[in-house]
């Protein structure tokens, strides 16, 4: 019985392994907005009362904590933790810079996580309080990936072909959202939001779905440092207006 030369067997079989691959789905950005919000605070309608009495009270140029939420999803595997770094702290540091050298903060400084004993706003704005911030700026993050293979995964099939078709691809989606505190009443002064998308393609062995993710919030980062400093000077604006 003579066997089929394994080049004419790729031949034959690849139009199915084509159609087999596995085409993208699309990321949930619903899902990645929600996480920001899964653990509300008993709210009571004496909250809300005293929430509708608040007023700004900003100094100017005034002090401001930033802090960095470190958190899990165990009842969300779609999602993922975020590793924020040093380098993430220095670029939104870095960005804060003109509006520091406008007037508008006198100083912006890191709160560390170690400094807040507790997870809800009243124990960040506690541990704010004690370095004598006058406003809080808290960041949230969450990423998800899908993975997937293109026409070039039927490469996979001739073994070798893992290694140098570019048959898989990595889509990250990163999203960020801040949210700026008054550190004396909890009056929510403004929320910003951000995202970084990107698609990496490679072999399946090399390809990393955590450098697809770290790209992403490179482009997420960039974008929310910039609307962060244009939130700021509108802020400043409307103090100026108000008084």
């Amino acid at each position: 019985m003579r066997t089929v030369p394994l080049r004419i067997l790729f031949l034959l079989l690849l139009p199915i392994m084509v159609a087999a691959c596995t085409g993208a789905r699309g990321l949930n950005r619903q899902l990645l907005q929600e996480s920001f919000h899964d653990h509300p605070e008993v709210v009571t309608d004496r909250d809300i009362a005293a929430t509708m009495a608040m007023q700004s009270g900003l100094p100017t140029p005034y002090r401001l904590a930033v802090f960095f939420k470190h958190r899990d999803f165990p009842s969300r595997p779609a999602l993922q933790r975020v590793d924020w770094v040093g380098a993430d702290t220095d670029r939104v540091q870095r960005a804060l810079a003109p509006v520091q050298e406008e007037g508008i903060l006198q100083q912006s400084f890191l709160l560390a996580n170690s400094t807040v004993q507790g997870t809800t706003l009243r124990d960040i704005r506690l541990a704010a309080a004690r370095y004598n911030a006058d406003a809080l700026l808290i960041i949230d993050g969450a990423s998800a990936v899908e993975r997937y293979n293109n026409s070039h995964a039927a490469w996979y099939a001739t073994g070798i072909g893992a290694y140098f078709a570019h048959g898989t691809e990595s889509h990250a989606l990163f999203m960020m959202e801040g949210t700026l505190w008054d550190v004396r009443t909890g009056y929510l002064y403004g929320t910003q939001t951000a995202e970084g998308e990107t698609t990496l393609m490679g072999p399946a062995p090399s390809l990393e779905d955590k450098t697809a993710v770290a790209e992403a919030k490179d482009v997420a980062l960039e974008r929310f440092g910039k609307e962060l400093t244009e939130m700021l000077r509108l802020l400043r604006e409307k103090q100026r207006a108000i008084k």
